[in-house]
């Protein structure tokens, strides 16, 4: 767990861990010394490079500039937690490949026979979900600024689809608050999707 009262520079280097400055560095759009500047509270990053930054190792923003304890990238304990950091942001690296969105919808029609049928299917959905949504949103940052307009729709639907599924396994474990996040997600990915059928049952769910 990192320190709460540890400098920005110090956040960005206990997460960039055993991964050389000078490739995220490379991959963040920035210098390697500038980065070493950063690391070593010489330079203050702006907000996009901050946010930048924190796509690429794979964090949300507010774990480089939280004044409470930053949650560590290793997987945590509870089910709860493990949603809760994937809907914060916590996933791949940006640099990291994206899945392709029939891999995407193989898994989530799985997760959602398991959802319809299985006499374990709270347990079913604790395991598999915090990695489908993390993967989910790591294909639909990468594709939102590709030139392939199908297979951008594509993962959005997957995405929306995704969060439906995901809104009512919280409304069903009590965690209403995240239940109305997933939802407002669902309108965002099905908006994206340019999907009428979609956003119309997204609305009708939030």
């Amino acid at each position: 767990m990192v320190a709460s009262d540890l400098p920005i520079g110090d956040r960005i280097r206990h997460y960039r861990g055993e991964r050389r400055q000078d490739v995220v560095a490379g991959l963040v759009g920035i210098s390697p010394d500038y980065l070493s500047q950063i690391e070593r509270g010489l330079k203050i990053p702006s907000l996009p490079i901050l946010y930048a930054i924190a796509q690429e190792l794979g964090v949300a923003t507010a774990a480089l500039l939280a004044d409470t304890p930053a949650p560590s990238r290793v997987p945590p304990d509870t089910t709860e937690s493990a949603i809760v950091q994937t809907l914060m942001g916590y996933g791949p690296p940006r640099s990291a490949p994206a899945a392709e969105p029939t891999a995407l919808r193989e898994r989530l029609e799985s997760a959602w026979r398991a959802w319809q049928s299985s006499p374990t299917r709270f347990t079913d959905m604790a395991g598999v979900l915090p990695n489908l949504i993390a993967d989910a949103e790591h294909a639909a940052r990468t594709r939102r600024t590709a030139d392939d307009t199908g297979t951008r729709r594509d993962v959005m639907r997957v995405t929306a689809d995704l969060y439906f599924l995901l809104r009512s396994y919280l409304r069903r474990t009590g965690r209403v608050d995240l239940s109305m996040m997933a939802a407002d997600r669902a309108v965002r990915a099905a908006e994206e999707a340019d999907d009428p059928l979609r956003i119309a049952a997204a609305q009708w769910n939030l």
